[in-house]
C-alpha cells in the first residue's frame, strides 16, 4: 500500500511539473539584448479576434499521437500567449527549422503539426509574415501574409540596435489547418 501511494504522488508530481513545463509563455526580446552564438530572431506580427495561445517547436515532417502526447505533456519549444488585436513578436530562438504547432482557445484546439515550416537563420532577423488568426463559429481561421516593408520600418524604430547589428531576411511560413 505505501508505495502505491508513493508512486501516486511521484506520478503526480510528474504530471504537474510536466504541466508548469507546458505553461512556459515567451515575451518579446529588449532591444539590442545578447543573443547565443547559434541564435537569430524570430520575427512576426499576430492579430486574432480572441485570447489564444500559439505554440511552436522544431520540425518534424510527421506528426502522430507521440508526438502531440508529448507536446501536451513535456511542452512546446516555444508558446506566445496571444490577447485580441495586433502584436509584433520578436523572440530569440535557436538557429533552425521551426512549425506552429497547435493554436489553444479554451477547451477548442487545432493541430498545426507539419502542414507548416519556417526557418530561423543565426545573427538574423527573421520575418516569417504575418500570421491572422480568426475565430468564426468555433472554427479557426488561419492565414500568413508578406507586409515586409512595415515590418522592417518597424524593426528599425522599435528595434534599432539589433537593425544595425543583424541583417534582415524573410522566410515566409505557410499555415493549412489540419
Amino acid at each position: 500500500m505505501r508505495r502505491v501511494v508513493q508512486g501516486t504522488r511521484l506520478l503526480l508530481c510528474a504530471a504537474l511539473l510536466a504541466a508548469v513545463a507546458g505553461c512556459a509563455t515567451t515575451e518579446s526580446a529588449p532591444d539590442g539584448g545578447s543573443l547565443k552564438e547559434d541564435q537569430g530572431l524570430l520575427v512576426v506580427r499576430i492579430t486574432c479576434n480572441t485570447t489564444m495561445r500559439l505554440s511552436y517547436q522544431e520540425f518534424s515532417p510527421e506528426t502522430n499521437f507521440g508526438s502531440r502526447f508529448t507536446e501536451n505533456m513535456i511542452g512546446s519549444k516555444g508558446a506566445l500567449s496571444i490577447l485580441p488585436g495586433e502584436k509584433v513578436w520578436v523572440l530569440p530562438v535557436d538557429a533552425g527549422e521551426y512549425m506552429w504547432s497547435k493554436v489553444e482557445m479554451g477547451n477548442q484546439f487545432a493541430n498545426l503539426h507539419t502542414s507548416n515550416r519556417f526557418r530561423v537563420f543565426p545573427n538574423t532577423i527573421t520575418y516569417i509574415g504575418d500570421i491572422n488568426i480568426q475565430v468564426v463559429d468555433r472554427r479557426f481561421r488561419v492565414r500568413a501574409t508578406d507586409r515586409e516593408y512595415e515590418m522592417r520600418e518597424y524593426i528599425r524604430n522599435t528595434y534599432p540596435a539589433y537593425s544595425k547589428s543583424m541583417k534582415f531576411e524573410k522566410v515566409m511560413s505557410e499555415l493549412r489547418m489540419r
